[in-house]
């Protein structure tokens, strides 16, 4: 997805919730940084740009929210630190372990998933593989 993609904000008008000042800087933020699976911290730093007044904890919350309603999704990361990306048809991830930067690899199809997860009377809503290993420069 890049920056001029326009995300389904049509769910706040569905829902109570306000499209601030604030959340909009977070979602121009993360729009301009959507390629690079961005932390929080990279959105902060750059929604200070369009809203000086925004702080990091309305970042979190914000993007939090932005989970909650389906605008974006959390991406797999190698330290736990939280990193986002957009909603998309499934796709497949390759996470370096020694510089820690996310690789996409689009897939037409949803993941294999264990049919012994669903005989067990789990329903699968989405899955994703994601692999581990040394992308080419760090080889």
């Amino acid at each position: 997805m890049t920056a001029g993609t326009v995300l389904d904000l049509g769910k706040f008008q569905e829902s109570e919730r306000r499209l601030t000042p604030q959340r909009q800087a977070v979602l121009k933020a993360f729009l301009e940084l959507s390629q690079e699976h961005p932390t929080a911290e990279a959105i902060y730093q750059a929604a200070r740009r369009y809203c000086p007044t925004v702080g990091i904890a309305t970042v979190y919350r914000s993007l939090d929210l932005f989970v909650q309603m389906g605008l974006i999704q959390k991406a797999p990361s190698l330290n736990g630190t939280a990193r986002y990306e957009t909603q998309k048809v499934p796709h497949n991830h390759f996470v370096c372990l020694k510089c820690g930067r996310i690789y996409e690899f689009d897939k037409a199809q949803r993941p294999v998933v264990d049919k012994n997860i669903e005989k067990e009377g789990f329903e699968v809503i989405s899955s994703s593989t994601v692999c581990f290993g040394y992308c080419p420069a760090c080889r």
